[in-house]
């Protein structure tokens, strides 16, 4: 069996195995797995497995440590009342503002927070939909304003997963990647702003469709010392601390908030498992570790099988159309971005895209002497930051279900993703030519 077949039917199998669990309503990582199982039968050689196995995982256990760490600080944030404090004062600063641009700034500021987009939705959409009900406004132009903002911290918050596999697999500094993925979103986030500052000029959020928000000083204590878990993981960043430090910090202020509020330690454990969740408020939840399982599994497994691709040399068929004759240095990150849109629809992975993109161009932007934050950039702003507009990925997926609303009918409305996925293929690469011109 040639590569090129044997590429295409794991290609195949990988595809029909994320179909099916999406169908079945499964978590992602065991169509990952099912991949790994039929695909080890079809791997020759077998002996370099479980050296090329250890070495990536190597390569993404620091991910992995990250995403357990976010799983269990995210409840604490909710339970020591530092997210309620800074909904409830957000809240208010929106009163006489327009909802659509509010919404769009709103999420992009707790998602740089959290670092997850789907984490940032899920708090923020009940608020927003209530609103936005009150108002009369086109929900799914709602929906397209939040998914605008979500997708800004997803991919270059300092938390952020995504961003630090990708900088792990490029050996860059996160810090550099978090710098120059900032300075692509400036243009898109003007437009963006213009764009939902004119549509929603007849959308003012009145204190009557905050109502329920103000509620919250009933159950928690709001005073802004409580937004001190926050600013302490501003100021550890700003000095350059590890982000696992800066995590870990910031969960031991947290637990400690919590706990000296009188909460069972039993009660304190549910939410590290299981979530955050406020029985009066819907709004007010998290996700825990026990939901984090399903990306640390799928990021293993991903890495598993990039090993069964690295063993039988399958890796080059995939990326030889977009690595071949390449004419520039803007050609090759244009093609950066088409192959990380394609691995991405292909996977419905954005850990299998980062790990194909990042570790397998790196040379190719050696080669070319192209900085490997413009490859960070690339994958970033292409297929790490299109995975809502894409039906049939889980990020696609979960949305529709949180919001009831088809992925085609908010594709429209997600300008700051269109926008950017424009600027990337069609605009930065010719200024990166010239700027890198000797």
């Amino acid at each position: 069996m040639t590569p090129k077949t044997k590429l295409s039917l794991l290609i195949l199998i990988l595809i029909a195995s994320i179909s099916c669990v999406i169908i079945l309503d499964l978590p992602l990582f065991w169509g990952l797995l099912t991949t790994c199982i039929f695909g080890f039968f079809l791997i020759k050689y077998k002996r370099h497995l479980p050296k090329l196995i250890r070495h990536n995982t190597k390569s993404v256990y620091k991910t992995m440590l990250l995403m357990f760490l976010i799983s269990i600080t995210l409840p604490v944030l909710m339970s020591s009342g530092t997210l309620p404090t800074l909904i409830f004062y957000v809240s208010d600063w929106m009163v006489g503002h327009n909802l659509l641009l509010s919404a769009f700034w709103v999420s992009l500021m707790l998602s740089m927070v959290l670092g997850s987009a789907i984490g940032t939705l899920t708090i923020l959409l009940p608020l927003f939909s209530s609103i936005a009900l009150q108002s009369g406004i086109n929900y799914p132009l709602l929906l397209g304003a939040l998914i605008s903002g979500i997708y800004i911290g997803d991919r270059c918050s300092p938390i952020s997963s995504a961003l630090h596999l990708l900088s792990q697999l490029t050996e860059t500094d996160y810090r550099k990647n978090v710098k120059t993925l900032l300075i692509s979103a400036v243009l898109p986030f003007i437009l963006t702003s213009i764009l939902f500052l004119i549509i929603g000029s007849e959308s003012i959020i009145t204190s009557h469709m905050v109502s329920e928000i103000t509620k919250l000083n009933q159950q928690f204590d709001l005073s802004l010392w409580r937004l001190l878990p926050l600013g302490l993981m501003l100021i550890l960043i700003t000095i350059r601390q590890p982000i696992a430090r800066v995590l870990g910090m910031v969960f031991i202020l947290c637990s400690a908030m919590t706990l000296v509020q009188g909460i069972e330690f039993k009660v304190f454990f549910n939410y590290l498992i299981h979530g955050y969740d406020h029985i009066d408020f819907s709004y007010i939840r998290t996700s825990g570790f026990k939901q984090m399982i399903n990306v640390i599994l799928v990021i293993l497994l991903s890495g598993v099988l990039n090993s069964y691709l690295e063993a039988d040399g399958l890796i080059k068929p995939m990326i030889d159309p977009f690595t071949t004759h390449i004419r520039s240095k803007r050609h090759l990150i244009v093609n950066t971005g088409l192959l990380s849109i394609l691995l991405c629809m292909i996977t419905c992975s954005q850990a299998m895209t980062s790990i194909i993109t990042g570790k397998y161009l790196s040379p190719y932007f050696e080669k070319h002497k192209i900085p490997k934050t413009y490859l960070v950039m690339a994958c970033s702003n292409t297929g790490l930051s299109i995975v809502a507009m894409i039906p049939w990925n889980v990020n696609g997926i979960m949305i529709s279900e949180l919001s009831g609303i088809k992925t085609l009918d908010y594709l429209g409305y997600s300008f700051f993703v269109l926008i950017l996925l424009f600027f990337t293929l069609f605009i930065y690469p010719v200024f990166i030519d010239q700027k890198l011109k000797p």
